[in-house]
């Protein structure tokens, strides 16, 4: 029989072993030619699918040379088999490979996913090919609302999408009933009369009875061929490289729909992996949004307070550890400071001089109230304000009144002044005139009791010593005052003068939180890093659960890179997910606690670009291995896991 010098397909003395001893196919010799409608038959077991493999490319020989349309597959790269099935082979399998959830245009569409068309031509020819297998009616089914047969018909559309010069089918009628098998036997014969070359894998002998050509294998050997045809061996050596075998590069927003094909899929099992990564997203999130919004509202404080404030106080003598008083003539001294502003002292009164609500509460319970003797310019001094009343003044100064810090008047249980409402100090009767503001810069103040340095003399035979100072200076010159006041302030002894700035102690608070917020940023950490090995645990079970899928995938073109890409893709997408969830999550609680600390609502946008930074880390780290060892599986062990 004359016969071209070339074979679509051509095998020439291949072999097949598989570790053990297993001898899959042997020295097999076969070519097939262009329009050829083909039968493959054999017993379970004989080679009939190892025979597919190798003619899909699927799998390489142990030994002799395979030809796909005068490519030798040998020399080829996996990039460029992968191209080589992409644009010449197609596949139906007896399991319809579709994915869940997708309709039937875009699974159909998917048979060109790895062909380098742009999505719209590829879902435009699927819409044909399903027309032409009779399921033009059905584009937006899913694969549950379709029959087994019309299952098989979108799985030959999807074999045929891209007029593949070679179409291979394994056990095509298999799962099928008679009349659904007839029909996709009929489409099969359509299909090669209009042009594509057909090969049947079946253990039907009926059905293959029926086909211009038939093939039978037993052990590993062609025993029958009803119309040998073989193609004289070419000398080219077996490491040839294929022309124009270049792999196509998926678009971005292809990337992406196939790496959320797993999320769709199983949106429970992805929802709950995600859920660890929000945790720690949110963790970290907000504890640094706390931290933001209380150094804001301390930001703001200071702005609004200054400071620029500073405290002059004795040390503290050798007894009682009270403060050691300052000269009479402190304040007038440290205001002949240039820089300095103005001051204003307060004079801390004997510790019998206690106040209380009444004559009938007895003496120990004092309430932690400390009585003080102030200047009349205080207020001014430490931007404190009245919340109800008012301050003393050049008269009231100098009779029994007093002003009242903002947990003092609470520990007694006044919420108003009145001249009317009178408490006990030492043996005297104070009218409250005032309630401070909690002062912020000098929290002592809040459990004081303010009276005037004259009334402190003539109704408590209390010293005008001052104890603390306090001053305002101008900003530039705030070290420099620092500096000076012991001396300006007790020269025979400046060394018993204690000089402090407010605003440090507050400094200091806020370093105290920073600490613990590192601990509470390194619990979040670790909330991360369970939630990233979640990912990679149910990355590893994905691969897994759809080798079916990456077998399928690789017979439709792609590449190990490319079903790195799509595992990668949806590792990332995962935890994108928990991301964005974390990210709202720690906002809304930041938002949340500001709101009833009345502080001002801060994250900053280092931390959102961090959470984001780390989610991407994460969904990274945690997908690389799955990845890989989605990329390594033989695209016959894949399609073997049905």
């Amino acid at each position: 029989m004359t016969e071209p010098a070339t074979a679509l397909v051509q095998l020439h003395r291949v072999s097949k072993a598989y570790p053990g001893g297993v001898d899959a196919l042997r020295n097999a010799d076969l070519s097939i030619h262009a329009g050829e409608l083909v039968a493959v038959v054999g017993p379970s077991g004989s080679g009939k699918s190892t025979l597919l493999n190798l003619i899909g490319t699927l799998d390489r020989p142990t030994a002799g040379v395979v030809r796909i349309a005068g490519h030798d597959v040998a020399g080829l790269t996996d990039a460029q088999l992968s191209t080589l099935r992409a644009s010449t082979i197609g596949f139906v399998f007896q399991q319809f490979h579709l994915a869940a959830g997708v309709s039937a245009i875009d699974n159909v569409a998917d048979g060109l996913l790895y062909s380098g068309l742009a999505r719209h031509p590829r879902r435009r020819l699927a819409a044909a090919a399903l027309e032409v297998v009779g399921l033009g009616h059905r584009l937006g089914h899913r694969p549950h609302q379709l029959s087994g047969g019309e299952r098989q018909r979108v799985a030959i559309a999807r074999a045929v999408v891209g007029s593949p010069a070679l179409l291979l089918a394994d056990e095509p009628t298999g799962n099928l009933d008679t009349v659904a098998g007839a029909g996709v036997m009929t489409l099969l014969r359509e299909l090669n009369a209009a042009g594509t070359t057909v090969v049947v894998i079946t253990h039907d002998l009926q059905l293959a009875a029926r086909f211009p050509r038939r093939i039978a294998i037993r052990d590993g050997k062609i025993d029958q061929d009803s119309t040998p045809v073989l193609s004289p061996p070419r000398d080219d050596p077996p490491t040839r490289i294929a022309n124009g075998l270049a792999s196509h590069r998926l678009a971005v927003v292809d990337v992406l729909r196939v790496g959320a094909v797993g999320l769709r899929t199983r949106p429970m099992r992805a929802a709950l992996s995600a859920l660890g990564i929000a945790i720690g997203i949110a963790a970290m999130l907000t504890v640094v949004g706390i931290s933001a919004s209380g150094r804001a509202d301390l930001q703001e404080t200071l702005d609004r307070l200054g400071t620029n404030l500073l405290t002059v106080a004795g040390g503290s003598d050798q007894g009682d550890g009270r403060g050691i008083e300052l000269p009479d003539e402190t304040v007038a001294m440290i205001e002949r400071v240039a820089p300095v502003l103005n001051a204003a002292a307060v004079g801390t009164l004997p510790e019998d001089v206690q106040i209380y609500r009444n004559d009938h509460i007895p003496a120990e319970q004092t309430g932690g109230i400390t009585v003080y003797a102030a200047d009349l310019d205080l207020p001014t001094v430490l931007d404190a304000t009245i919340a109800h009343g008012t301050w003393l003044n050049t008269a009231t100064a100098g009779f029994p009144a007093v002003v009242l810090g903002a947990s003092s008047a609470e520990r007694l249980g006044i919420t108003e002044a009145n001249p009317r409402i009178l408490t006990q100090i030492g043996q005297e009767h104070f009218a409250v005139i005032g309630i401070l503001k909690p002062v912020p810069l000098v929290p002592e103040l809040d459990s004081a009791a303010l009276i005037g340095f004259p009334a402190a003399r003539r109704y408590l035979g209390a010293s005008s010593h001052p104890s603390t100072v306090f001053l305002r200076t101008v900003d530039e010159q705030v070290n420099a005052v620092r500096d000076i006041l012991p001396a300006t302030t007790n020269p025979p002894a400046p060394l018993q003068v204690v000089v402090s700035r407010p605003s440090d102690a507050l400094s200091a608070k806020l370093a105290t939180e920073r600490t613990f917020n590192g601990l509470l940023l390194g619990l979040g950490a670790v909330a991360l890093l369970v939630g990233g090995v979640g990912i990679t645990n149910t990355m590893v079970i994905s691969v897994l659960e759809r080798r079916a899928e990456i077998g399928l995938r690789r017979s439709l073109g792609a590449t190990r890179g490319q079903i790195r890409a799509q595992f990668l893709t949806e590792s990332l997408l995962l935890a994108a997910l928990g991301g964005l969830g974390g990210v709202t999550l720690g906002t809304l609680v930041t938002i949340g606690y500001a709101l009833t600390q009345d502080w001002p609502a801060a994250t900053p946008g280092w931390a959102l670009a961090a959470g984001v930074g780390a989610t991407v880390l994460v969904g990274a780290l945690a997908g690389l291995y799955p990845a890989i060892r989605a990329s390594r599986l033989s695209p016959t062990e894949a399609l073997a896991a049905v």
